[in-house]
């Protein structure tokens, strides 16, 4: 075996690997990303079927630090007419390099 083939062996051995991080990372990510929708949305029906209740907020809440998340409920509007605007907040570490990076899913419950 001539140095060009280990050289070529160990390029094509750094490329797999990077690929697999890379495929890791994606499907980490749409996992963590797709439970925190899920999460998002139930919180939005909690809300609308109670009726913005302060316990129903409150819970949701604790929940929600409870799955590490972060959970922003802004009431407004009057009674028999309210509206919320609901913010989740994501912190995913990619693996490996230890990098984080915060996603926010935000919407409403009316």
């Amino acid at each position: 075996m001539n140095l060009t083939d280990v050289v070529g062996q160990f390029l094509l051995f750094f490329f797999l690997m990077l690929l697999m991080w890379i495929g890791v990372t994606y499907v980490s990510l749409n996992i963590q990303y797709s439970s925190a929708r899920q999460f998002f949305d139930d919180v939005v029906e909690q809300i609308e079927n109670h009726y913005f209740s302060s316990e129903i907020l409150d819970e949701c809440r604790q929940r929600a630090e409870e799955n590490g998340y972060q959970l922003a409920i802004e009431t407004f509007g009057e009674e028999g007419n309210m509206d919320a605007r609901v913010v989740l907040n994501l912190v995913y570490v990619y693996p490996v390099v230890q990098v984080s990076r915060c996603y926010t899913i935000e919407g409403y419950a009316r």
